[in-house]
């Protein structure tokens, strides 16, 4: 995966990540990366939320939060987050709380190296 061009200076960041579906036949739709805390947003044809740290490729969070299918994604650049609307009409903003982000990340057993992970993002 690569998103968008390094700083000056920077190399670029490339890292895989298997995303495990929760349901045979789901499938990644939709995609937005949130720059200010170094995640993606991934929505499958399931409904299913998806939220990963890009320089790791850990997988922070997953979330059924619909049984429609999401059709429609933009960045919202209040939050720095996701505005989405499905197929019934609803829209979700889907933010990443920042005073919560990284105690989360830290008590998060199932996250690999997650106490150094979290002290990298603070």
């Amino acid at each position: 995966m690569e998103i968008g061009n390094p700083a000056p200076g920077q190399q670029k960041i490339k890292r895989s990540a298997d995303i495990q579906m929760q349901q045979d036949g789901d499938f990644p739709v939709l995609m937005q990366d949130c720059p200010k805390f170094g995640t993606l947003f991934i929505i499958t044809k399931m409904g299913f939320l998806y939220m990963y740290e890009v320089s790791t490729a850990a997988l922070l969070y997953r979330q059924k939060i619909t049984d429609q299918l999401c059709f429609v994604a933009t960045r919202n650049a209040n939050t720095d987050g996701m505005i989405v609307i499905n197929r019934a009409g609803q829209i979700f903003s889907l933010n990443v709380e920042e005073n919560n982000l990284i105690p989360y990340i830290n008590a998060a057993g199932h996250i690999p190296g997650n106490k150094e992970l979290s002290f990298k993002l603070a």
